[in-house]
């Protein structure tokens, strides 16, 4: 899986104080306004996994921007379960941080990444369910 071409947001979540507002600021990065992309939710230090270790913790896709399809959404991911899982990466795995390829073909493009993933590491990312 080569996620050597993937273009980092510029914004990292490194603390937990005020997740939600943590992650309106990542959603509000100038390069979450590119449509048409594969997005990777990140840590910055890898997580072992059944087979290896990754910082992959969610594949995803929009032909919308990354900012359209997720800042309504930050206060939910601050809260609950997702709320708690993310404290824990924060905490453990050195922050969190999002990137994305530009594609034609986000549904083909993700399903090619989601299909490497569970290849090497023998299971979903943690945050996916299915690619």
């Amino acid at each position: 899986m080569d996620i050597s071409k993937i273009t980092m947001l510029s914004k990292r979540i490194t603390t937990s104080d005020h997740l939600g507002r943590e992650f309106r600021e990542l959603f509000s990065s100038p390069e979450a306004n590119i449509k048409g992309v594969v997005y990777f939710f990140m840590s910055e230090i890898p997580i072992p996994r059944v087979s290896g270790k990754s910082n992959i913790l969610y594949i995803g896709k929009t032909k919308q921007t990354i900012n359209k399809r997720y800042s309504q959404y930050s206060d939910k991911l601050a809260s609950n379960r997702s709320g708690i899982f993310y404290k824990h990466i924060i905490e453990n795995y050195g922050g969190i941080k999002m990137g994305y390829l530009l594609t034609d073909t986000p549904r083909e493009t993700e399903r090619e990444f989601f299909s490497k993933y569970c290849e090497t590491h023998l299971e979903f990312p943690p945050k996916s369910k299915i690619g």
